[in-house]
């Protein structure tokens, strides 16, 4: 799209050396005559239209009736941005890329979207520590630096930072300007192989924490010994010679309260960075006892802040790191506080469109719609929409590959059972999930929850109809939108492929008939995946056979592309576990049924094996496939007997 602007000094210009005037018409002789009326002098002429002339003439002022309809729709328009601005005051101005810090983006200097609005909320809750996890990329840390520039006292003599953005309009908030000191601390570089590495890390944090507040060495409201306490810390953490120092915090804290005479404001970034490395890197035991001790420091036992935001990804158990923290409130992407805070609403990304002289609104809605936090939806993920705002292109930007690692791992720990409600996602269906928001490390090799509860904490699925109960939600899930879903088929899918040749061997031996391959497959499947779930629970009778169920969906399921794979469907008297339609008839189908050993009536898994070929005749379940056109002959009978990890696998026609 052109530059409005530059179109209409064409126009003017266009317009200049066009001829100026009416087009009018007299009645001459009883015969329409063409003049061109115009004023001279003050004076109304009307000058006749030769015959030669006429065609050039009324190309002349067809064009220039064009050209000022065209100039009219301009000046709409750019009236129209005029509002916007007003709203939104930095939106036409240059889009760059890495920039985090809010005084990189203030009067003007970058393309910034106002979530000021942020501040007032928070300081509305009464909440003293409150937790607000969302996908990367969000804006969680300009946000903070927004926060910090905001408060700061540093920064009291520059109200021009924030006299056009929102949180300026409301009163309470402005009275706070410049007023309270602010300790902010980011964990995101706080990674390493090991624990030490790590901890170097997390030292350097510290320095750069406190070399904000070097000032306070030259404090008079300090003491000698206090200030000589607040350089040596500091000169510890830079020698990372302070790895023991669990109270660099709350130290700070009190510094801050001495000189200011006011509790300061702690904001903690990315908290979960150095858990979610730890336990992928196998040092989740160091680390979390030593955030366990920084964080009960830092806001249970300290007397020297007034209130606290931290932000990571991950919802980490509150048992495993803020077990005895009860002032803590909890901000997940399925809450609704602060839910148009953290990312762009649809109408933010359309009124910086219209400002960045974009027009391409529903292709970027196809492509990057789709989050939703809390009853907020339509948003979208600020680093992909500043991307193709700056590059033009529509392609993928986002892909939140920092948390890949660990859903890789949880996969390959327990992929079967779940391979097969991924495809489902990537085919763009629904799946219902009752998940619990909270990661609990300690059980992800055996906890079901695991995967579902990280895919929505990092953004790669939605959460729609949400039921909130008490330590779970209930909601169907789907993948959040086309840039996304790019991501599942490259990546997601990938990690169930990765290392897992023995599930291809399965379907091999499936389709050749080739029980014995089938039994010994099997038989090494549930040795290697079945160690999360407790298949011996006898408060659920029923969870052994559902577990092997999902187990065989998932599979099979990449035989999609061959058959139209059925699970629990209706089909003569009952219901079949899963049966496999060929897409072309002359192929063998497939007939499956589950049953779980009861040592009480069956003496081995053979008779259990026995016992599902008897519902299948009983139950007449090849009556849908028989209806379905497919000859009887072809339709094979597979019973599956299970006793723990033991596994039988017969069949027959």
């Amino acid at each position: 799209m052109e530059n409005p602007k530059e179109r209409i000094e064409v126009i003017e210009n266009r317009l200049e050396e066009l001829p100026k005037g009416t087009l009018t018409y007299k009645k001459i002789n009883g015969k329409e005559q063409p003049y061109i009326q115009k004023s001279v002098n003050g004076k109304t002429v009307s000058y006749y239209v030769k015959t030669a002339e006429r065609e050039q003439v009324f190309l002349a002022f067809e064009e220039r009736k064009q050209l000022i309809e065209e100039k009219q729709r301009l000046s709409a328009y750019l009236n129209g941005l005029k509002s916007i601005l007003k709203r939104n005051h930095y939106l036409d101005a240059k889009v760059g890329l890495g920039y985090d810090n809010f005084l990189d983006f203030t009067c003007g200097r970058q393309f910034y979207v106002d979530k000021t609005h942020f501040i007032s909320e928070w300081m509305r809750s009464d909440a003293k520590v409150t937790l607000i996890t969302r996908p990367r990329r969000f804006g969680k840390t300009t946000l903070f630096s927004t926060v910090e520039t905001f408060f700061d006292p540093k920064y009291a003599k520059h109200p021009e930072y924030f006299e056009k953005l929102r949180v300026w309009k409301d009163k309470k908030s402005r009275e706070m300007f410049g007023k309270i000191p602010v300790i902010s601390v980011s964990f995101g570089s706080c990674k390493g192989m090991n624990y030490e590495q790590s901890m170097k890390n997390m030292m350097f944090s510290f320095f750069e924490m406190y070399e904000k507040h070097s000032y306070l060495q030259d404090s008079t409201e300090l003491s000698e010994s206090e200030k000589q306490q607040f350089t040596e810390a500091k000169e510890s953490f830079f020698a990372s010679r302070g790895e023991n120092d669990w109270q660099a915090i709350k130290r700070l804290c009190y510094f801050l309260y001495r000189h200011h005479k006011v509790l300061p404001i702690i904001l903690v970034d990315e908290y979960d960075t150095p858990l979610l490395e730890a336990y992928t890197q196998g040092y989740w035991d160091e680390m979390i006892a030593t955030c366990r001790q920084i964080f009960h420091n830092a806001f249970k036992q300290n007397d020297y802040y007034s209130r606290a935001i931290i932000t990571g990804v991950a919802r980490i158990s509150k048992n495993s790191l803020f077990s005895d923290l009860n002032n803590l409130e909890v901000d997940t992407v399925t809450c609704d506080a602060y839910a148009d805070c953290f990312g762009f609403t649809e109408q933010e990304v359309m009124d910086a469109l219209k400002c960045q002289n974009l027009d391409k609104m529903r292709d970027v809605k196809d492509l990057y719609d789709g989050f939703i936090f809390g009853k907020q939806k339509d948003m979208y993920n600020p680093w992909s929409i500043c991307n193709y705002i700056r590059q033009g292109e529509l392609i993928s930007y986002w892909t939140n590959t920092s948390s890949n690692k660990l859903i890789g791992d949880i996969i390959r720990k327990h992929p079967v059972g779940r391979k097969y409600e991924i495809e489902q996602l990537m085919s763009g269906e629904k799946v219902h999930k009752e998940i619990n928001e909270n990661i609990t490390f300690q059980y992800l090799d055996g906890d079901e929850n695991s995967l579902w509860s990280l895919l929505l904490s990092v953004g790669y699925i939605k959460a729609e109809n949400v039921v909130h109960k008490v330590d779970t939600i209930e909601c169907d899930v789907s993948v959040t939108n086309k840039e996304v879903m790019a991501m599942f088929r490259t990546e997601i899918l990938g990690m169930f492929h990765n290392g897992f040749s023995v599930y291809n061997r399965f379907v091999k031996a499936l389709l050749e008939h080739n029980i014995e391959d089938m039994n010994d497959y099997l038989s090494e499947i549930a040795c290697t995946s079945m160690n999360y779930f407790d298949v011996g629970n006898e408060k659920e009778a029923r969870t052994p056979e559902n577990f092997y169920h999902g187990l065989i969906l998932g599979l099979i399921v990449t035989l999609r592309d061959r058959y139209r794979i059925v699970s629990n469907r209706e089909s003569g008297r009952g219901r079949y576990d899963i049966a496999m339609y060929p897409l072309e008839k002359n192929q063998d189908a497939f007939l499956m049924e589950f049953k779980v050993w009861d040592k009480k009536k069956e003496k081995n898994l053979e008779e259990t094996v026995e016992s599902a070929f008897r519902q299948i005749e009983e139950k007449k379940y090849v009556t849908d496939l028989v209806t379905a056109g497919i000859n009887e002959e072809r339709i094979y009978k597979l019973g599956f007997a299970f006793a723990g990890k033991e596994v039988l696998v017969k069949e027959k026609i």
